[in-house]
């Protein structure tokens, strides 16, 4: 659940630990900063598969700026992408240089209706004091659309990766979209209450959080859900564009996002990783068919069991393309789309290997119901997400659950085996002890 690392495997199909991009680029703990180049990569597959390749938004897997000179730079331009190339954070896109002429060769300039540098903010946000079409999120929308435009021109199949920075902070929505939350009762989160203060969590508790109480949280929320409403917007003109242009008839759109965000949950928390709850590791997945296949999947807002993992995507967009992945860790999910297959019976895991703490290296196992969390240098998690969803207990050393306990350790054995994790020496050595073989 963080940046690099999920984007790394999107590319690849594989976990962190395979392709070494460990951490967000440039952090303590990144094995690999700059992504490595490579006929396997999804893009060079597509790409020799006859698809043109289209990049808009945050990239986060490299820099054009070279600290680590053995690396070469990674950016999607040299990965065959055409489109934008922004190397870095940038600020939710509003530090580019590019996106700064654009504000000005249109009248307007960085400015917000509230201040949102406060010194004991929650998160940071403010109302955005310009028109939508002014937000990094229109001009991110306008460049995928223009992009839309072209590969149909040249009647070549594409493959076109939109990237928002948000709904990641910072949340900077429109008085518009701001207007329809502001007035609106934000209840408290089930866990708030939780004690944060301990486990590894506590790194990423707000530092205020014993002078906040929730209404500090709600009013960053209001904001938080008015960015995702802008956000939505700017999604639909995307698709409104696809269905007005006919290439919705043979276009699949997959919508997700590397991680989640936790906005208070959890006893204060903020920001993402260092622990193993839903809010970061839980994200959306909504797939739209191709018009012309429509009949072949289930009607539009059908609900799937199965789980799926970021590592589908892969090969997923490879079958798609009618081409094959072999010998990777995730699975195609036409088949389950169709109904031809079920994986509702798999086992996910979640790698965290910290962001510049080597000592935060965390590993999540979920099996049915139960969540799993080794912690490398703190005591491990347990959660009964049926009886917990909340996760709010944790059962590790409750004596009812200790044989579930050992199921899901034997588990993690078994996953880090195969796919030759390096952590999985200390796993055993420091976890297994009588259930060592």
């Amino acid at each position: 659940p963080v940046c690099t690392p999920a984007r790394a495997s999107i590319m690849t199909g594989l976990y962190p630990h395979q392709h070494g991009m460990t951490s967000n680029t440039g952090n303590l703990g990144c094995s690999v900063n700059e992504l490595p180049d490579s006929p396997n990569l999804l893009s060079r597959k597509l790409e020799s598969a006859g698809y043109r390749l289209g990049y808009t938004g945050k990239w986060h897997l490299g820099t054009e700026i070279r600290p680590w000179k053995k690396y070469e730079p990674a950016l999607p331009k040299h990965f065959g992408f055409e489109g934008q190339n922004f190397d870095g954070h940038g600020d939710g896109g509003h530090g580019y240089e590019v996106y700064k002429k654009y504000l000005a060769d249109n009248g307007w300039e960085l400015k917000f209706k509230k201040n949102h540098c406060e010194i004991r903010r929650t998160m940071r946000y403010a109302v955005w004091d310009n028109p939508v079409e002014s937000t990094v999120e229109h001009y991110l929308a306008d460049h995928t659309i223009s992009m839309l435009k072209k590969f149909q021109d040249s009647g070549s199949p594409f493959f076109l990766w939109h990237n928002f920075w948000g709904p990641h902070a910072p949340y900077f929505p429109t008085q518009e979209f701001y207007d329809i939350y502001a007035d609106i009762e934000i209840p408290e989160w089930p866990n708030y209450k939780f004690d944060s203060t301990y486990g590894p969590c506590s790194v990423k508790r707000h530092p205020h959080q014993n002078s906040l109480n929730w209404t500090d949280w709600a009013e960053a929320i209001r904001h938080y859900y008015a960015f995702m409403n802008m956000t939505d917007y700017e999604i639909g003109r995307i698709l409104d564009y696809l269905d007005c242009s006919g290439l919705a008839e043979n276009t699949w759109v997959f919508f997700s996002a590397d991680h989640g965000e936790t906005l208070g949950s959890h006893g204060g928390l903020t920001d993402k990783g260092w622990h193993h709850f839903e809010e970061i590791q839980r994200i959306p997945l909504i797939i739209r068919p191709p018009k012309s296949l429509q009949d072949k999947f289930p009607p539009a807002g059908t609900v799937l069991k199965d789980w799926a993992s970021l590592l589908d995507f892969y090969p997923t967009f490879l079958d798609v393309a009618g081409l094959r992945a072999e010998n990777l860790p995730g699975t195609s999910l036409l088949p389950v789309l169709s109904g031809e297959k079920s994986i509702e019976d798999r086992d996910i895991f979640v790698e965290f290997f910290g962001v510049n703490n080597l000592a935060g290296t965390m590993l999540t196992c979920r099996h049915e119901n139960f969540k799993y969390g080794w912690n490398c240098s703190q005591k491990d998690e347990l959660y009964d997400l049926e009886n917990d969803p909340c996760e709010i207990r944790n059962l590790i050393d409750d004596p009812e659950y200790a044989k579930i306990a050992k199921d899901m350790l034997e588990r993690i054995d078994v996953f880090m085996a195969e796919t030759c994790a390096p952590m999985r020496g200390m796993f055993r050595q420091t976890r297994l002890g009588e259930y060592k073989t």
